[in-house]
């Protein structure tokens, strides 16, 4: 049997802005460091939803977003092979994930990425990025 590690890699959208500017808009007691965008890494691939669900190799996904990832996590390894994991990030595409899906507070990147996690190693992504508001 085959395994692959499983990482989740962590972005900031706001490009450091929201650590420097939510304390003046929500409070200093309700500051958010960053914005999260995440992102499951494996079998090469860097898998996010964006237009519905995509994947492509991590280089080409940080050089055309002009972005680096503010932590990478090793969430575990998985003996799901990358077809039968893309074949699932397939059927999500069609459905809870579709291209017309996304909603900010209950669809969104993260929300896929804690699925897909589920899905690979049997756990979430780490819960701070689920509460960020």
């Amino acid at each position: 049997m085959t395994t692959a590690e499983v990482h989740v890699a962590i972005y900031d959208i706001s490009m450091g802005m929201a650590k420097n500017m939510s304390a003046q808009f929500l409070g200093p007691q309700h500051a958010i460091d960053i914005i999260p965008h995440t992102a499951i890494v494996v079998f090469g691939q860097e898998y996010f939803f964006g237009q519905g669900i995509e994947w492509c190799s991590p280089h080409e996904f940080r050089a055309t977003r002009n972005i680096q990832p503010i932590q990478i996590l090793k969430l575990g390894v998985t003996s799901r092979t990358q077809r039968e994991f893309e074949d699932w990030c397939i059927a999500q595409g069609n459905g809870r994930f579709s291209i017309n899906s996304y909603d900010l507070l209950t669809r969104n990147c993260n929300n896929f990425s804690d699925e897909a996690a589920r899905e690979l190693v049997g756990k979430s992504i780490p819960s701070w990025i689920l509460e960020v508001p």
